[in-house]
């Protein structure tokens, strides 16, 4: 089930006593938020809306308010953030699974319990996962693949009456990996900055839309196997002047090198290798195009020196800086 569904479900006052929603686009599950709150006029929120936060608060409170009758009012609409009960590491006492059978299989008519599973891996062996699965519509709300956030977005700027060239679309999807929320919510400093014009340039996308860690990283690797060792040593000190922790940095080098070796020796599309490395479809796009001009005795090079900086820095005091200028003039040179 897709929000369009949803909507449909909205509109046809068709609505299931229980939901349970996953996904990682987290637009999309901000959107699927708003819909549910809206169900609850305004002036009855107080009292028939609640939000529960499972890391925050107890099994007790889901309960109670979801066996509760709503208070002068059509509805009442219960949404339950972090339900780790459901995973595999989840645990939950005899009485709190009892009194959550019950609830599954008698609900209270005019209640709506929404469960935001979100990206949690839940375990469908577990009884109250099976159970929840079987009784609760599931609303999917995967993250958006480069085509689908290239539209979404493209939409959104056509709807304000802007435009936007296309190679500043290709840099905005580079700097933000085509993850669908970070784009748009670069948007509206995009809107603003090209009030006068009503066109969003490369120029503007490059002036106000920062790279991630993981855009530099890639960058980064990029001028380490392409031999360009003053490039890359100047993007190394830049980070690390930005705020980088070393390790971290080094982890994200490492997971870009081992990125590339692990495509290197999958074959298929890039949504199918994207989830088979649960990561995103964009990203295995960049190191399919990378790998054809990166001999694979340098990525394996620079896969084996990262492992080797981590250890130096986890147990020495060395400089980070030095040792990766070493590990670069060492071996890139």
């Amino acid at each position: 089930m897709n929000l369009k569904q949803l909507q449909q479900q909205i509109e046809n006052n068709a609505m299931a006593n229980f939901y349970i929603v996953t996904g990682e686009e987290e637009t999309l599950l901000s959107h699927a938020k708003s819909m549910f709150k809206g169900l609850v006029d305004q002036e009855d929120r107080d009292m028939n809306y609640s939000q529960i936060d499972l890391t925050e608060q107890t099994l007790d409170v889901v309960i109670n308010d979801a066996m509760s009758v709503p208070f002068f009012g059509d509805r009442r609409v219960v949404v339950v953030k972090n339900p780790q009960f459901l995973t595999a590491t989840g645990k939950v006492g005899d009485r709190y699974q009892e009194l959550l059978l019950k609830l599954f299989d008698q609900p209270v008519l005019q209640n709506i319990v929404v469960f935001f599973a979100n990206d949690l891996k839940l375990d469908k062996r577990k009884k109250l996962a099976k159970v929840l699965l079987k009784t609760a519509e599931n609303i999917s709300l995967p993250a958006l693949n480069e085509r689908q956030a290239q539209q979404a977005i493209v939409q959104q700027i056509d709807q304000r009456s802007y435009a936007i060239e296309p190679e500043a679309l290709h840099e905005l999807m580079q700097r933000t990996n085509a993850q669908y929320t970070d784009m748009k919510n670069e948007l509206p400093k995009l809107i603003t900055y090209a009030e006068q014009t009503k066109k969003i340039t490369l120029d503007v996308v490059s002036a106000l839309v920062p790279k991630t860690l993981t855009a530099n990283a890639f960058d980064l690797v990029d001028a380490v196997i392409k031999r360009r060792p003053q490039e890359a040593l100047t993007l190394y000190h830049d980070l690390l002047q930005n705020g980088e922790a070393p390790l971290r940095l080094n982890a994200v080098l490492t997971n870009q090198f081992r990125l590339l070796l692990q495509v290197a020796g999958l074959s298929g599309n890039d949504q199918d290798i994207g989830a088979q490395l649960k990561v995103h479809p964009y990203r295995v796009k960049l190191a399919k195009e990378a790998l054809r001009s990166y001999p694979p005795q340098f990525v394996r090079t620079g896969y084996l020196g990262m492992i080797d900086i981590e250890t130096q820095l986890k147990s020495t005091s060395q400089d980070p800086e030095l040792l990766f200028e070493r590990f670069i003039l060492k071996n890139f040179q």
